[in-house]
């Protein structure tokens, strides 16, 4: 019995004894006071109340999720030692430029610069054609064709077409055509596949294509077994090896002491006496 149902049963034995309330009240059902009425329980409303509270079933609890400030709060910690190291890396940075500007005078050797080896080179490529003179104080490599002179302090590598004169240090000749003179300062080499109009002045001549004209070597010239000459030549030193074709007068006295002082004008007997 709830604390409401006990009050009213203690306020109507008082008007019992009272005589205001009597028993034939709560068998009639017609009339009941004012009072009856605001003390009498309501069953019905608070079974009604009660009975949801009853049957409802137990809810689980879930764990709070946290907030993105207490996620950060738990993995700033993580993050620390990387602001450290780049702490110490800044601190570290800062001292070096120190120790380069104490290292720079020792290691700096001016000598050693790759700009001094590389040459100089003047090409003209396959699919060129350049009708006039070209000077140049680098190295010259023709692969296209020149209708003109080719003057050049250094070396020069023709493998294309030249009408004119070549004037160099040494030249190598690899599977042109040319009709002109050659005035090498040094040597003078062409491959099986060359071929020559002209006049070839060098101090070493190694031979293997096919020359029309004079050659007048200083120093020794070597006709190989594909060579084919058709002039004089002038040398001081001359091999021929078997299969070259020579037609031309030889002379291997070029530059030599003069015959007059190898040979007397006659021979005298002497004073027999």
């Amino acid at each position: 019995m709830s604390l409401k149902d006990n009050f009213s049963q203690a306020v109507k034995d008082i008007l019992k004894k009272d005589g205001l309330v009597g028993d034939d009240m709560s068998k009639k059902n017609a009339e009941k006071s004012e009072l009856d009425r605001y003390l009498e329980p309501n069953t019905a409303a608070e079974s009604s109340r009660q009975t949801p509270k009853e049957a409802a079933p137990a809810t689980p609890v879930l764990p709070r999720p946290q907030p993105p400030q207490q996620q950060y709060a738990e993995t700033q910690p993580v993050q620390q030692p990387r602001q450290q190291t780049y702490q110490q890396q800044s601190s570290q940075s800062a001292a070096q430029p120190q120790t380069r500007r104490e290292a720079a005078p020792s290691s700096y050797s001016p000598i050693e610069s790759p700009y001094h080896d590389v040459e100089e080179q003047t090409i003209i490529s396959r699919n060129t054609i350049i009708e006039g003179s070209v000077r140049s104080f680098a190295n010259v490599t023709l692969e296209g064709s020149v209708k003109g002179d080719i003057q050049s302090t250094k070396n020069a590598s023709i493998s294309g077409k030249l009408i004119g004169n070549l004037d160099c240090n040494n030249a190598s000749m690899l599977g042109s055509q040319m009709q002109g003179s050659i005035l090498s300062k040094g040597q003078v080499k062409f491959d099986r596949d060359s071929l020559i109009l002209g006049n070839i002045n060098a101090v070493y001549l190694d031979m293997n294509g096919k020359v029309k004209g004079n050659i007048d070597i200083n120093g020794k010239a070597e006709f190989k077994s594909d060579a084919y000459v058709i002039g004089d030549i002038n040398v001081a030193t001359l091999t021929v090896l078997e299969g070259a074709t020579i037609s031309g007068h030889v002379n291997t006295t070029y530059l030599q002491e003069a015959p007059s002082n190898i040979f007397p004008e006659m021979i005298s007997m002497g004073d027999l006496g």
